[in-house]
């Protein structure tokens, strides 16, 4: 199977960069960010469908390679993963030539550079200048309550609830609101939702609209005027734009057995 890594789409937000006198330097903070432990990411590999082996069968595997060359590494040898370089060496200050490594005046440190593949993704990676920082919401918890699965899937006509923080969607700007969006389409192909049952600064519950396609991954787009501290009457002039940074899949609802690792022909 040819490798490839795909590049990938950041959004961030500037800041003043208070190094410098220049009031026009500007810095740029790349918006949210998930943490991705190796179940979480052995589970999208399955939901890919670029594999049929079991989210445990991945994980074990990657295990077996990864904790080798830790090994090798940490034996003076250069380790080469092809999208990521490792090798480890030692700090510290030696008052002579033969003085013993001593801790803690001495450590073992680790240096990593990334491989040709991921650079040339990086070079392709588009990036979005979402303007000066605000208060965005996060969307750190996306329950699907017709199956109770969390940051997985999202099911039409079905209720979805989200948890983090700035959530509430208030103003009277006609692009305000909660939206679906396929992943890799157009801003103009977004769906609405238009029944909206819970509407707080931590918590957020909608109706999802029709019209999602199944076995496709969306993403949620929340939009809204509202103020950081979610205060009704002080309203921005103008809306922000926040993007969930977990990837939905769209179901019929029903639990998959064995916890969504069913075997299935690739699909991506």
């Amino acid at each position: 199977m040819a490798k490839k890594v795909k590049p990938g789409k950041l959004r961030g937000n500037t800041n003043p960069n208070n190094l410098t006198a220049d009031e026009n330097d500007y810095t740029l903070s790349i918006i949210g960010g998930m943490s991705y432990d190796l179940d979480q990411l052995g589970q999208l590999v399955v939901q890919d469908g670029t594999t049929t082996d079991s989210k445990e069968q991945i994980i074990r595997n990657f295990r077996l390679i990864a904790e080798k060359g830790i090994e090798m590494g940490l034996m003076g040898n250069n380790i080469n993963y092809e999208y990521f370089r490792l090798a480890f060496g030692v700090k510290g200050v030696f008052n002579s030539a033969n003085e013993a490594f001593m801790r803690p005046k001495h450590e073992v440190t680790a240096s990593m550079s990334v491989g040709p593949d991921v650079r040339k993704a990086m070079e392709e990676t588009m990036v979005e200048n979402m303007g000066p920082a605000q208060h965005y919401a996060q969307m750190d918890t996306i329950i699907n309550t017709v199956n109770g699965e969390v940051n997985k899937s999202v099911t039409s006509a079905q209720v979805l609830e989200v948890k983090g923080v700035n959530l509430p969607i208030k103003g009277d700007d006609p692009s305000v609101g909660i939206y679906l969006q396929q992943v890799g389409e157009p801003d103009n192909t977004r769906i609405k939702a238009t029944v909206i049952l819970n509407n707080e600064p931590k918590r957020l519950m909608f109706m999802v609209p029709g019209g999602l396609v199944i076995n496709e991954m969306y993403q949620l787009v929340h939009i809204t005027q509202a103020s950081a501290s979610g205060n009704t009457t002080q309203l921005l002039k103008s809306p922000r734009t926040a993007f969930s940074n977990t990837q939905l899949k769209c179901t019929d609802g029903t639990l998959i057995p064995n916890g969504g690792e069913e075997e299935r022909p690739g699909e991506l």
